[in-house]
């Protein structure tokens, strides 16, 4: 390797340490399992450490750079796959980053955002029984568990159940801080969570004589079932801003002055009639296709068109909020979610989830920054459009992945799990643990140009 280039890679792991310190300073969150510390010794397994770190540090910095409805960071081999951190002269450090593939498919080189999921903690039982292989009595189980009250659901459970059984221990009767704690909750096996993904790896174990040792055993469809883990989330929020950054107008806000942002005369008109009239709105979305008796400037009822259809539909939920609140918690990216969870949302069955991820692979950049492009490209009706647009978002701020670091030609490898949040003022890891233990994910095969 020629001098310049060795410098290079010496500043860029300089570079990568400075980023991963700060990010660390920033987490207040941060998890590191106990047996990750254990299980590192020797230099070879922090140099493997670093690597994977710096795989972190690498999706932090491609998330960041990311313009507004850009998914580059869902499968990008050219910045997540056999990268090269560093050549010590006697072993050259690399790091892969991985998530799930797509129907089961092999592990893509990318992040998954966790708005792609369902949040557990604000879903409805009638959205949890549309999750695979979760019955009623899972569903009503996991809302006791959660909840404040001691009032069991008619097939749920809540503490009478946990002290009955051979090591009680308490329900958590709050929200919980990772999809694991799903294994707490009466009738959640390890098997529903990880499905055939029990090492955490995303793929099949092509490396292990397949379906000899596995628990739950390969059902040899040459596909991944990754579990219900894929599906659901427990981190998700959205901010109340616009694609800039800039806090969207509250429409019930009496004090918000909606001129200043230059909207169409009728909308201006018409919620300036909202106000006037008493009427609150649940969600921006209801302002499409709007129609009602509302008083005019002089107090009398006249009806009111909004004006809002399908030009106008991207700017009102882009710029307009009808809640105070800041943090959003629980909204679904429409433009990452799989079928499997679209299929949660009201009035979205498996024909119309289908319809929706075989659209927006056809969308233009500047079309995904809102959900709104549900209704312009007419996948779904007005009504249909605002029942869903509540649980929507088009965007996330929480990310997950897996980084193998690893040495060559040694084999040295260690391997992590992270969550990180780009919701507060700083990227913060909120969750990262060791997996080491699992195994190598995947048959490392490093590019010539790397090697």
């Amino acid at each position: 390797m020629s001098q310049p280039r060795q410098n290079g890679f010496v500043l860029a792991g300089i570079l990568v340490l400075i980023l991963l310190a700060s990010m660390v300073a920033a987490s207040v969150l941060f998890r590191v399992q106990a047996e990750a510390t254990a299980g590192a010794s020797g230099a070879g397994n922090e140099q493997a450490w670093a690597a994977a770190m710096s795989g972190v540090a690498k999706a932090t910095q491609a998330i960041e750079a990311a313009v507004p409805g850009s998914l580059d960071w869902q499968d990008n081999p050219s910045l997540f796959k056999d990268q090269l951190v560093w050549d010590d002269g006697a072993e050259r450090w690399y790091f892969s980053l991985y998530s799930v593939g797509e129907q089961g498919n092999a592990p893509r080189f990318g992040v998954s955002d966790e708005a792609s999921r369902l949040n557990i903690q604000t879903a409805t039982e009638e959205m949890l029984v549309k999750l695979p292989k979760v019955t009623l009595y899972l569903a009503q189980g996991l809302l006791d568990f959660i909840d404040a009250d001691n009032i069991p659901h008619p097939e749920g459970a809540e503490q009478e159940y946990y002290d009955t059984l051979p090591h009680p221990y308490r329900a958590m009767n709050g929200p919980l801080s990772s999809t694991e704690e799903l294994l707490l909750v009466r009738g959640f096996t390890t098997a529903l969570l990880y499905g055939e993904d029990v090492n955490l790896n995303c793929t099949l174990d092509p490396n292990e004589d397949d379906g000899a040792d596995r628990f739950p055993p390969d059902d040899r469809d040459g596909k991944l079932n990754p579990g219900l883990r894929e599906y659901v989330t427990v981190h998700s929020y959205d901010l109340n801003e616009d694609t800039d950054g800039v806090p969207r107008m509250n429409i019930n806000d009496a004090k918000e002055n909606f001129l200043m942002k230059e909207l169409p005369e009728p909308l201006a008109a018409y919620i300036a009639a909202l106000r006037r009239s008493g009427v609150k709105v649940g969600h921006a979305s209801e302002l499409l296709e709007a129609k009602g008796k509302l008083k005019d400037d002089k107090g009398k009822q006249v009806t009111m068109q909004s004006g809002v259809g399908a030009a106008e539909l991207a700017v009102v939920l882009n710029q307009l909020t009808a809640t105070a609140d800041y943090f959003v918690p629980g909204l679904i990216n429409v433009n990452t979610a799989s079928a499997v969870v679209l299929q949660t949302l009201p009035d979205v069955d498996e024909s119309l989830a289908e319809a929706i991820v075989s659209a927006r692979r056809q969308l233009r950049v500047e079309q995904r920054r809102t959900p709104a492009w549900l209704f312009e490209q007419e996948l779904v009706n007005a009504e249909q459009f605002k029942k869903i647009a509540p649980r929507l978002t088009a965007r996330s701020y929480q990310y997950h992945f897996q980084v193998v670091g690893y040495g060559l030609p040694s084999g040295r490898y260690r391997v992590v799990e992270a969550i990180v949040d780009f919701g507060r003022s700083k990227p913060m890891i909120t969750y990262l643990r060791d997996i080491t233990r699992f195994g190598m994910p995947f048959k490392i095969e490093p590019a010539p140009t790397n090697a």
